[in-house]
């Protein structure tokens, strides 16, 4: 009942590789129709979250400098986004990076933890994602780039 219903470009930000500016990159993803109740279906490649601008591995990138090499949130975000304009008011904060703690069982499949600032949690929630990299590189930061797009949400 389910049928092609055809592709779209979607732009997803964030660095190719851990060290490397940020730029925009245009994905493919393929759509699905239900026959039955006339439900759309879209599919992503791995490491692009539905709903989200940023890359997974930008996203765990971002995380880990923040929380583990304990980067400025300018600093992490002159990193992990390509905005070069930025507000008065954000220019030594990005709300980015709270959100996406808060938001970490949707984007890697691990509950928030409870206790801790919101750096110490984006700390602990970076640490699941890099042990889940292929081949651990050392630090969490690498670890968290390269083992974002394996976590998947339950």
């Amino acid at each position: 009942m389910v049928v092609g219903h055809g592709l779209r470009e979607r732009t997803i930000e964030g660095p190719l590789a851990p060290g490397q500016d940020a730029c925009a990159t245009e994905v493919a993803t393929r759509r699905y129709r239900c026959r039955a109740c006339g439900a759309v279906l879209v599919v992503v490649p791995r490491g692009v979250a539905p709903g989200y601008r940023y890359s997974l591995s930008a996203i765990a990138w971002a995380l880990a400098l923040w929380a583990c090499a304990e980067l400025t949130a300018a600093e992490v975000r002159r990193r992990t986004s390509t905005a070069k304009v930025i507000g008065a008011a954000s220019a030594t904060r990005w709300a980015s990076l709270r959100r996406w703690t808060q938001c970490a069982l949707a984007l890697f499949g691990v509950a928030t933890p409870m206790s801790g600032t919101m750096r110490e949690r984006a700390g602990r929630i970076a640490s699941f994602v890099a042990a889940h990299a292929p081949i651990a590189l050392g630090p969490v930061p690498l670890d968290a780039f390269f083992g974002a797009p394996f976590c998947r949400p339950h």
